[in-house]
């Protein structure tokens, strides 16, 4: 004789929420759910050290989709979610797949966009080709002014800093440290949102290196040789032979879900979707900033406990608080960076020790740890260069 039935529970993206959301639901609510993982990759790659890469400072973790389903018990499907009826509780695929659910998770991520033209965009998961051919012309001699631009509605500013600090040392120690370096951002301060204490930290980090930053700023360029470069408000205008920018994020733009002017998704303090039953929404795809994976898997977990305890388990959820926590890899040994964003007269914290545990370069509780224990490679001690 069958027993009841289990509590349905999709999850849409096998990124770090995504994945971070699995566990949690797999260890609060084992008896009490039916989970399925919608993702089309085959491994999950940590973003996160993607800058260091170029620089021989440590590489991205790397670890097969099935490996985290299969630990949560959860059945994987690889296909994308198109649409969603959320009067039906039924999900839509690509492949034409109609899956119900009781819970819908959506941890898709955003739609990174170019948001200089004229420049060299980073993007987390490219071959990197392009900065290889940067290194070597800066080492050669023909490039000799190098921005690092952090445009408007940028997802996450902290790469910029890397590649940043990371090209200047590396400059540094093959006798090019003449080659002008400079970051332009909006912000008003280094890394301003993790505190006053930290933001001080990373501004000497950036002097130390002999990076200029202009912060108040969105940078516009123009193509050219060399490429020009102007400001608003904060007024500069400068030459380059080179700009480095991050991408723009746009919302992923789900079908039957209601979305903002760019297509994110708003939700609540328990990361419910707002006026839309029986769906939640965390990481890069809700219209939260800044959009980073700690904050991702804590919106994971504050996701996991709401549909836990609506399907019955003994769990009472908490409302998401923002603790951003991030490990800034500078050259020559990493920095600890973290700061409760719901406290507003939180200074910050910065150590040259991990200030979390487990300490990886994403904070992650759960999948943090299955990271570690699967290759220490893919945690936060990422080599220091030289």
């Amino acid at each position: 004789m069958n027993g009841p039935a289990r509590f349905r529970v999709l999850v849409a993206g096998g990124g770090v929420a995504g994945l971070e959301a699995l566990l949690a639901l797999r260890e609060l609510a084992a008896e009490h759910v039916d989970l399925t993982l919608i993702e089309p990759r085959q491994a999950f790659h940590l973003h996160a050290l993607r800058p260091a890469e170029p620089f021989g400072a440590g590489r991205a973790g790397c670890l097969p989709v099935a490996d985290i389903a299969g630990m949560a018990n959860a059945r994987l499907v690889r296909d994308v979610v198109r649409s969603v009826n959320t009067d039906a509780h039924v999900v839509r695929t690509a492949l034409g797949a109609q899956l119900p659910y009781d819970a819908l998770l959506i941890a898709v991520g955003a739609r990174p966009v170019v948001a200089i033209p004229a420049g060299l965009t980073w993007w987390p998961a490219g071959d990197h080709a392009q900065w290889a051919h940067l290194l070597g012309d800066a080492e050669s001699r023909s490039v000799r002014r190098i921005a690092f631009v952090v445009p408007s509605r940028c997802a996450w500013e902290l790469p910029a800093y890397e590649l940043a600090l990371m090209t200047a040392r590396h400059l540094r120690r093959r006798g090019r440290a003449q080659v002008d370096l400079m970051l332009i951002s909006p912000e008003r301060a280094p890394l301003a949102q993790f505190g006053a204490t930290a933001s001080a930290a990373v501004s000497q980090e950036l002097s130390d290196a002999g990076v200029r930053f202009h912060g108040s700023a969105i940078a516009m360029v123009r193509a050219g040789t060399p490429l020009s470069i102007t400001t608003r408000p904060a007024p500069l205008h400068v030459d380059v032979d080179r700009v480095v920018a991050l991408p723009r994020a746009f919302g992923p733009e789900l079908a039957g879900l209601r979305a903002d002017i760019e297509g994110f998704l708003v939700a609540d303090e328990h990361c419910r979707v707002r006026r839309t039953p029986d769906v939640w929404a965390v990481g890069d795809a809700t219209t939260r900033l800044p959009k980073q994976g700690g904050l991702a898997t804590l919106q994971a977990d504050c996701a996991a406990e709401d549909i836990a305890a609506l399907a019955g388990a003994p769990v009472l959820p908490r409302p998401y608080r923002p603790v951003l926590r991030a490990q800034l890899l500078t050259g020559r040994g990493p920095l600890w960076l973290q700061r409760d964003l719901a406290d507003e007269a939180d200074p910050g914290e910065v150590s040259a020790l991990p200030l979390w545990s487990p300490p990886g370069k994403i904070a992650a509780r759960r999948l943090g740890a299955v990271l570690a224990a699967r290759d220490r490679r893919s945690t936060a001690y990422a080599r220091p260069v030289g």
